[in-house]
């Protein structure tokens, strides 16, 4: 993990949790943008292997879905999503029709939809996690602006790339026992015991400020540390399949944009789960 990496965070976190509070169109654009150059990296990558991914059906669908989970009032958000995934799932069928005799047409209709499921529906949570007050959800009564836009985000945000910071640096000095030598070679049992705890301490320290009782956020940071880790791998499966070392040189050594959001496609979604059926429920 080179400078370049805590650079790059170091943009990314407060032009995120900057446009999280303004909301609207502001944040609408800038997840929008994340999610298609992540799906544009995986599609390119896709293509110079001679698959033929329905991309602009594949985009079309993301932001249709996005729109939905931003803009829709509650009580048709979750009914509008779930149809922009099924253009998602049909679309690039439905573009097969004229491919007849061709090979290859339902793997790429497949990997067509793969990119919104993978890359654009995890998106979506960050606008569900911007609606997310903790505090309402545990006394009642809202704390403030800043709380309600920004607490769940910047649990997620911080336990991720705090997690990830803490098992490379501790896998790299002391990591011993390689967790999937054959995938990711780097990846330590040391190094992801320490990401854990790493990641326990931050939803700890954050969730202290944004309201989240102590052992919600000890039991939160667990589950977030498995599922940045998980997303990382996740990620990796992707790239050996398709013969990569990093998505991009978007953002220099670091890779490309899915190098960067791997971990938060698989936490975002979990968080707000865990937010919204144990901690609310």
């Amino acid at each position: 993990m080179s400078p370049w990496y805590y650079l790059v965070v170091l943009v990314e976190v407060p032009v995120l949790l900057a446009v999280a509070y303004v909301g609207g169109w502001w944040l609408y654009a800038v997840i929008a943008f994340v999610a298609l150059m992540g799906m544009g990296e995986l599609y390119s990558a896709m293509v110079i292997r001679d698959m033929r991914p329905e991309a602009g059906i594949g985009y079309l669908s993301a932001l249709g879905l996005m729109l939905a989970a931003q803009f829709a009032p509650d009580s048709t958000r979750a009914d509008l999503m779930i149809l922009a995934l099924l253009v998602a799932m049909a679309g690039p069928l439905v573009a097969q029709f004229g491919r007849t005799g061709t090979p290859g047409r339902l793997r790429d209709a497949a990997l067509s939809t793969l990119g919104v499921v993978y890359i654009a529906l995890p998106m979506s949570f960050i606008f569900l996690l911007c609606d997310t007050d903790i505090p309402a959800m545990v006394t009642g009564d809202s704390d403030g602006p800043i709380k309600a836009r920004l607490g769940a985000l910047l649990l997620v945000s911080a336990a991720v790339w705090i997690s990830d910071t803490a098992a490379w640096g501790i896998g790299k000095l002391y990591g011993r026992r390689k967790i999937t030598p054959l995938l990711s070679p780097h990846k330590t049992l040391e190094g992801a015991l320490a990401g854990g705890i790493a990641a326990v301490l931050a939803t700890i320290v954050v969730g202290l400020w944004a309201g989240l009782p102590l052992e919600h956020g000890i039991i939160l940071g667990l589950v977030l540390a498995v599922a940045a880790q998980a997303g990382d791998l996740a990620e990796s499966v992707i790239k050996r399949d398709l013969g990569l070392k990093d998505f991009g040189t978007l953002l220099g050594p670091h890779g490309g944009m899915l190098d960067t959001f791997d971990g938060m496609l698989f936490a975002a979604p979990i968080a707000w789960f865990y937010l919204r059926f144990v901690l609310g429920g």
